[in-house]
């Protein structure tokens, strides 16, 4: 399905910025190499809002096939465990709440912090293998979409609740307007809806393009997201920036419309006003550059993957971008010690996913980091590899 008005004001000035062709799923992995023949490919391209400034794909893939069986187990990457610690004792220490709902909330990620520190805290997810790994751990989930019905089952159950909170999963929804509706039915009145998504600031500063798929349906700046926010009932209070995913926003909304924006919402609204984040021709440029940058890591890595021997590090959704622009099957294999990929093969170039460790057996010649944001932390544990790393943003670098 495409959309043909603006996932955040309804409006009909979009103006596409960046066409990456058909692309498999990010998180399309295959058992083998059997099921290729059955394998889709789906029009990746990429728009913004005229009107309101809100970047967004527009081909909209079915969630069942996206998320029914998810790929990404949130806990098995150090460096989100460390995120969610944090979070949680954020959440703590800023609202004291009793109660704390999270849609998406993957594998139990923050609600198991937030449950050893007394808190009640319950999930929802609409990915049945993530949430059966949330469940093994005693936790409170419920497998399904985060809607007016799932809603209203949650407040019969548990009354008002202080604080909703989604993590990295409010752009993945094509009707953010679902969600919202969904958290002021369980909100108290004095309660607060708290979001972390991806910032369109980081995407536009980092060129981060490789964020940039099927299931990632929305890239918010704060003044886009404010308009989501007022559109569906809620008042934008708080906001920051935060290192998540290579850049994030973490905000606080109030169903209040009395409720006045902090200093640091209207820091931020002063900086994209700057930077023209919200303006077409901004966005038009950032295509541009994406083009040019996957030509260059391209035709510079195709030599060296062809006559020497690479791997690439990172089987993540970014990987799936990177190794089809740059149409990189001669990487050899993908290290990723996720037990939900390894074993498997990626999508469009199944290049075959291992185990790390597969690495020691026979070292290659160069490592495409195709997890740049966690290069340190993948270099830091691989210290023993004397070839070279090969990391492709902020810039690409031989090391």
């Amino acid at each position: 399905m495409r959309r043909t008005t603006c996932r955040g004001c309804s409006g009909i000035r979009l103006e596409q910025f960046l066409d990456l062709g058909e692309m498999p799923l990010a998180g399309g992995f295959l058992e083998s190499l059997e099921d290729a023949a059955k394998e889709e490919r789906y029009p990746l391209r990429v728009s913004v809002c005229a009107t309101c400034g809100l970047v967004q794909i527009l081909d909209v893939v079915d969630p069942s096939v996206l998320f029914t069986q998810y790929a990404f187990s949130s806990s098995t990457v150090q460096p989100l465990v460390a995120h969610f610690r944090q979070y949680a004792s954020w959440l703590t220490e800023r609202f004291s709440p009793r109660t704390i709902v999270e849609f998406g909330c993957n594998d139990g990620i923050l609600l198991d912090p937030l449950t050893k520190s007394n808190i009640r805290a319950v999930g929802v997810d609409i990915s049945e293998n993530i949430t059966s790994l949330a469940l093994a751990k005693g936790l409170d989930v419920v497998t399904g979409r985060f809607d007016q019905t799932t809603a209203r089952a949650l407040r019969e159950r548990l009354g008002p609740v202080d604080v909703v909170t989604g993590s990295n999963a409010f752009a993945h929804n094509d009707r953010p307007e679902e969600i919202l509706d969904a958290a002021r039915i369980l909100l108290r009145p004095e309660g607060v809806l708290c979001l972390e998504v991806m910032y369109a600031g980081d995407l536009l500063e980092l060129l981060q393009w490789d964020t940039l798929y099927h299931e990632h349906l929305t890239f918010y700046a704060l003044g886009s997201l404010r308009t989501v926010l007022e559109k569906g009932g809620f008042t934008l209070i708080d906001a920051e920036r935060i290192p998540m995913h290579g850049g994030s926003l973490r905000v606080v909304a109030s169903a209040d419309p009395s409720a006045k924006p902090s200093a640091g919402v209207e820091a931020i609204s002063r900086q994209e006003a700057e930077k023209g984040i919200l303006d077409v021709d901004t966005w038009m440029t950032f295509g541009q550059r994406v083009q040019r940058t996957i030509r260059v890591v391209e035709e510079t890595l195709r030599p060296l993957g062809t006559a020497r021997r690479m791997w690439g590090y990172g089987a993540a959704g970014k990987a799936t971008l990177w190794l089809n622009a740059c149409h990189m099957d001669y990487l050899e294999g993908i290290a990723d010690s996720s037990p939900l990929r390894a074993g498997k093969i990626m999508p469009g170039t199944h290049t075959p996913i291992r185990d790390p460790r597969e690495l020691r057996v026979n070292p290659p010649d160069y490592i495409f980091v195709s997890a740049w944001n966690y290069a340190d932390v993948i270099r830091a544990k691989e210290q023993w590899f004397d070839g070279i790393w090969v990391t492709p943003l902020p810039e690409l670098t031989f090391s």
